[in-house]
């Protein structure tokens, strides 16, 4: 049974986004920007990344000698140190944490999460989201619903995504950028395999207090003013919108 559901899930992988979608039990669309920035490597946010370290943290990557650094392979680089270098200016968490600590590794996962978060407000504050009534919602393409879906999915369910789909790792036969053979988190599918495994902890920390200064941000008169309890997950069938409390509730669930 777990070969086959092993087997399923590289075959799901291989779909893309939609496959993606089936696997984690989450309604198509929900995250279409989070997935863009996190596991699609999103050129925009790789270069406002490498921005942010050349500004912040150049002269840290310049001073470093073989001795700052522990014990690893040239690969395909003239020396060790190249490799650590271009790492860190790329931002791999992994090489961050060992060579700087948790508390700047963590500086650079900030800056992904709040860069993240700003596309998400920009996104919704071009669709007019404080003003979006039922009729004016409806009139929007699906692209721009799946944007509002977007910031209720966090605010419902961040907590229980990161316990349920984003701690299941998997080497997704990937090469991550600074990590060859290493598991990744979401099924293998981020980019930053460290950021999503070992410090996924910091990752889901950033991500919530994003998420609730993006609700207050945003937040309607008829809305509470504190970010209501997060909500029980529902799983969903592959094209189809109806959501599951149980997986095991939802049709065909057996094959999944």
């Amino acid at each position: 049974m777990i070969k086959i559901k092993l087997l399923r899930e590289s075959k799901l992988l291989k779909e893309g986004r939609e496959g993606l979608y089936d696997i984690m039990g989450v309604a198509p669309g929900s995250i279409d920007l989070f997935l863009e920035v996190f596991t699609s490597g999103n050129q925009e946010h790789t270069d406002a990344l490498r921005s942010f370290i050349s500004s912040q943290y150049q002269q840290f990557i310049d001073n470093l000698t073989e001795e700052d650094i522990p014990e690893t392979s040239e690969r395909s680089y003239k020396t060790p140190l190249n490799k650590v270098k271009l790492f860190l200016s790329k931002g791999v968490t992994y090489w961050w944490f060992i060579v700087a600590g948790p508390q700047v590794a963590q500086k650079i996962i900030r800056f992904q999460v709040i860069s993240y978060y700003m596309e998400l407000e920009d996104e919704l504050e071009r669709i007019g989201y404080q003003d979006l009534t039922t009729e004016t919602f409806d009139n929007l393409s699906q692209k721009d619903k799946n944007l509002v879906y977007e910031k209720h999915f966090w605010e419902d369910y961040l907590d229980t995504f990161f316990a349920n789909q984003m701690s299941k790792e998997a080497s997704g036969n990937l090469q991550y950028i600074g990590g060859k053979d290493q598991t990744s988190g979401l099924y293998g599918t981020m980019k930053d395999w460290w950021m999503s495994t070992t410090g996924r902890d910091m990752m889901q920390q950033e991500m919530s207090e994003a998420r609730d200064e993006l609700y207050l941000d945003l937040r309607k008169d008829t809305e509470p003013e504190t970010i209501p309890d997060q909500k029980t997950p529902q799983w969903f069938k592959k094209g189809d919108s109806v959501g599951y409390d149980n997986e095991e509730d939802v049709p065909d669930s057996e094959e999944r």
